[in-house]
Parts: C-alpha cells; sequence; structure tokens
C-alpha cells in the first residue's frame, strides 16, 4: 500500500501529527478485521483549523478506478448535475470521473499524483477507444449529448496516438505529462456519461431527449403580443433556446455554433440597416416628399409618405443599434473560447422561472423585426408617392407589378415560413377571442390549429433522432403545402362566417337577411 501526501513531511511537526493520523487509520481497520486488495493507495492531506488538526482522506483503487471511504460519505452535494434517485452504478461512473481529474469539491487524483499512477497499455487503450466511441457518437448524429465537438475529439485521439508512440522512448517527466493529459481526457469523456445517465434506466441518448419530468411553460401573454407584432421570430428562438437547453444541460458545442450563428445574423441586420437608413435620408431629401427643402421660410405639414418614411429611419436606427450592442455583447466575451461552466452561468442569468427564455427570446428577434418594419414601412411610403401625387399612367405602370411582386412576396413568407406547426395562427386566434371576449380556444377555428398541430406531430414522428424524414418525396411535400393551404383557407372562411353571423344579429337593417 502507497501512502500519498501533499503535506510538507520535512516539517517534523507535520511528520509526526501525519504519523499520528496513519495509525489511527491502521488500527480501525485491524479492528475491523478489513482486509484491502492490492493496488490501494490512501491519500491523505493534513488541515488545522481552529486551532485543532483534521485529516482528510480518501482510498482510490486502480483495478475499479475509483474512489472510496472507510464510513459512509454524502456525495449529494457534490453530484449536481444529475436529480432523483441514482443507482450504485450510476456512482461509480462519479467517482471514476473523480478519480481522473480535474475537479473543485473534490481531489483529483490522476492529475494531481500521475507520478504514482501506471500509463499502461491497457489505459492507452482504454483512452483511445473511450474517444472512438464518443467520435461515432458524434459524428453520426446532429443531436449527440458529447460535450465536444468533432474537431476536439480528432484532436483528442491524435494526442493520445502520439502519447503512445513517443511514451517508448520518452523521458521519465515527458511520461509524467503524459499521464495528466490522459487523465484530463477521460475526465471529460466519463463526465458525459455520468450526465448522461451512460448504462442506466432511460439514458438519454440525444441532446433533444429530457429524462426528468418536463416542466412545460405556458406562454405569457405579453409573450403572444411580442410574437404577433415581432413576425413570430420570438417564438423561433424560444424554440431553438429550449432545445439547446434540455434538463439544463448546456452542451458547448452547440452553444458556440448558435452563438457563432447569431452574431452572423446580426452583422446582416446591421448591413441592411445602415443602407436602408441611408435610403430613408435620401428619399426625404426629395424636393416633391417635402418642398420645405426648397422654401426656407415655408413650414409644410408632412404628407403620409413623409410619415411613413420617419418610421422606417426610426425602426432601422434601432434594429442597427440592437444589433451592435447584441453583437459587441457576444462577441466581447469570446464565447469560441470559453468553458462550458461561462454557458451555464450565462443562461441561468436569462432564464426565469415563470416564463423562461421568453425575454432573451424577444431581445435576440429584435433587430430582425425591427429592420422588417422598417422596410415594410420604406415601401408604403414609396408607394405612397407613387400613388398619391401621381397621374393614372403612372399609378397603372406602377399598380400592376407592385401587385405582382407583393402576391410572390406573400406566397414566398407563406411557403417557407419558418414556423409549420401553427404557432402563430393559434396566437392570433387566442389574442382575437381576447379582445373579442370569447372564450380561448372555442371556435372551429380552434379545431383546425388543432388539426394543424396534430399533423405536424405525425410528421415529427415521422423523423429520426437525426431530424432526417424518411419516406417524404416531392409528391409528399406538395401535399403538405397543398394541405397547408387548406387549413389557411378553412380558417378564414371559419372567420368570414363568424364576422357575417355577428353582422346578422347586431347590424338591423345594414345587411338584410332576404332581399324583399
Amino acid at each position: 500500500q502507497k501512502i500519498i501526501t501533499e503535506c510538507w513531511i520535512w516539517d517534523q511537526q507535520m511528520f509526526i501529527i501525519l504519523n499520528d493520523f496513519i495509525k489511527q487509520f491502521e488500527d480501525v481497520t485491524r479492528s475491523q478485521n478489513w482486509t484491502q486488495p492490492d493496488g490501494v493507495d490512501l491519500l491523505l492531506e493534513v488541515t488545522v483549523e481552529d486551532g485543532k488538526n483534521w485529516c482528510g482522506y480518501y482510498y482510490v483503487s486502480a483495478s475499479t478506478r475509483s474512489l472510496f471511504w472507510l464510513e459512509t460519505c454524502d456525495l449529494s452535494r457534490h453530484m449536481s448535475g444529475v436529480r432523483g434517485e441514482v443507482s450504485p452504478t450510476h456512482i461509480k461512473l462519479f467517482l471514476e470521473s473523480q478519480y481522473w481529474s480535474i475537479t473543485v469539491t473534490l481531489r483529483r487524483h490522476w492529475d494531481l499524483f500521475p507520478n504514482v499512477n501506471k500509463a499502461t497499455n491497457a489505459i492507452y487503450d482504454l483512452v483511445a477507444n473511450t474517444i472512438a466511441d464518443a467520435r461515432t457518437g458524434v459524428q453520426s448524429s446532429r443531436t449527440s449529448p458529447i460535450n465536444q465537438s468533432k474537431e476536439d475529439l480528432k484532436e483528442m485521439a491524435e494526442i493520445v496516438e502520439g502519447m503512445r508512440k513517443a511514451s517508448l522512448d520518452s523521458l521519465e517527466f515527458l511520461v509524467i505529462i503524459n499521464k495528466k493529459i490522459l487523465g484530463r481526457f477521460m475526465y471529460l469523456l466519463v463526465t458525459d456519461q455520468y450526465l448522461n445517465y451512460h448504462g442506466q434506466f432511460g439514458a438519454r441518448l440525444n441532446s433533444l431527449q429530457s429524462i426528468h419530468v418536463k416542466k412545460v411553460l405556458k406562454q405569457t401573454w405579453l409573450f403572444r403580443i411580442f410574437n404577433l407584432l415581432l413576425f413570430s421570430a420570438p417564438n423561433i428562438h424560444l424554440k431553438t433556446l429550449n432545445e439547446l437547453w434540455v434538463d439544463e444541460l448546456t452542451l458547448r458545442p452547440q452553444w458556440v455554433n448558435f452563438f457563432i450563428k447569431m452574431n452572423g445574423q446580426w452583422r446582416g441586420h446591421i448591413k441592411i440597416a445602415s443602407i436602408l437608413l441611408a435610403a430613408d435620408v435620401a428619399f426625404l431629401s426629395i424636393p416633391s416628399i417635402d418642398p420645405s427643402n426648397n422654401m426656407s421660410n415655408l413650414r409644410s405639414t408632412r404628407n403620409a409618405a413623409q410619415i411613413a418614411s420617419y418610421l422606417s429611419v426610426i425602426t432601422s436606427f434601432a434594429s442597427m443599434l440592437l444589433g451592435l450592442m447584441l453583437v459587441r455583447q457576444h462577441q466581447a466575451k469570446g464565447y469560441e473560447r470559453l468553458d462550458v461552466k461561462v454557458y451555464h452561468d450565462y443562461l441561468h442569468i436569462h432564464v426565469a422561472s415563470k416564463w423562461g427564455f421568453e425575454g432573451l427570446a424577444i431581445a435576440y428577434s429584435l433587430p430582425y423585426a425591427l429592420l422588417t418594419w422598417g422596410m415594410a414601412a420604406f415601401l408604403v411610403g414609396f408607394l405612397l408617392l407613387c400613388f398619391v401625387k401621381s397621374t393614372a399612367i403612372v399609378r397603372s405602370i406602377v399598380a400592376i407589378p407592385s401587385a405582382l411582386i407583393c402576391g410572390l412576396i406573400v406566397w414566398c413568407i407563406w411557403m417557407f415560413w419558418e414556423e409549420t406547426d401553427y404557432h402563430w395562427l393559434e396566437s392570433f386566434h387566442n389574442v382575437w377571442n381576447r379582445l373579442t371576449g370569447k372564450h380561448e380556444g372555442s371556435g372551429d377555428s380552434s379545431a383546425l390549429v388543432q388539426e394543424g398541430e396534430t399533423e405536424s406531430r405525425q410528421d415529427d414522428a415521422a423523423a429520426n433522432s437525426d431530424g432526417t424524414v424518411f419516406g417524404h418525396d416531392a409528391g409528399s411535400l406538395e401535399q403538405d403545402v397543398g394541405q397547408r393551404s387548406k387549413h389557411m383557407l378553412l380558417f378564414w372562411l371559419t372567420r368570414a362566417k363568424s364576422w357575417w353571423g355577428d353582422a346578422r344579429l347586431t347590424g338591423e337593417n345594414n345587411i338584410p337577411l332576404s332581399q324583399p
């Protein structure tokens, strides 16, 4: 048996204290008639608190790659990454992660004492096979729960193979460094197994899978109103954020890709908003728009085209400003280089127990939504200029292509709308019922929404964990588009029927029941 310590044993007093504690351990094991198997080491650490000497310890077994103690040890405060009951095999995974390397609350055996551990061929094979298993999971699934990227795992595999080849001819201090590297790699991989309940009943097989009772948060009315005003962008961001934080499990590669994607989108919004702002200023400088541009003493009234352009200036400037703030905040932190704990702390700050990520989703969608409102306001102002102060020939020439282009825009928006589960339609329906005093979820239109959601869930059930849908050819996609158009048409026909009935009941003689 080896007795390992970091205490300064050249201090005579510390040496005596340490020997006394070692005798106590020997007396306890002898009195209990315990026999220690081969390959078990004892690690001691002496601390002084309130004038008393305390000894912290643990036993480590190299054969089982685990830690243990002589009495019952409460590990609940150290196992904060899991919830619910844990089995002995699950606890074994946690203890193995502590055996390998880095932790703050417990000792880190392999990382602290690489010189007393042996990096045999079996250890190299274990590390290489564990990395290969993780690489297979990440390579074959886009929703792998492994907290390492493909690039990281590839570099880890190359480092391990390089160390295996060089270990035969390396000096002793290089061998010790290699042992530390092996321990750190295994700590990362075994921790992933521990957090994903590897080998347990109901283990997490993909990052979208929740293994706990999931609390479904109902969207607030304020979020639904913002969702309508911001073109359903908050709902899309909210869905993405919830999918990236299932069971509060933070996967660094997925969050890195998410923030890189968002930074790219915000930068694009900033460029377009700056161009739109310049176009608005140029539009307002046209003499026919504002006659006061040529008359210093004339106080003119503002027409509708000017007001629309003013709104476009405000929204485009707000989009550019918010985009700059978001880019600066996220780029300054350098999320590509941060540890997973930083991501976890960031999400904990911005998530609320009652409404989840709703606030963060609205903030992330503001640059896009304000830019869209700015472009719409600029288009309205331009069309007002063409139709209000122009001849009939000009109106005809502009009206035909404008109507055609607007129709194509609406059709493209409907075809490629990012939401296919009718949440935006349901939000509109609920807000309408709220304004008209009707019970939420009543009426034929609610049934249409539920029918659309049922079809969406059936489509999702046909998809595998990677998001690949089987059996959907061009004909089935065309049929899906037709079904969506059918539901939309039925919804508006039902709404028109409801309005017609209300008018017949309250409109007196405005809408006669029959012709005389």
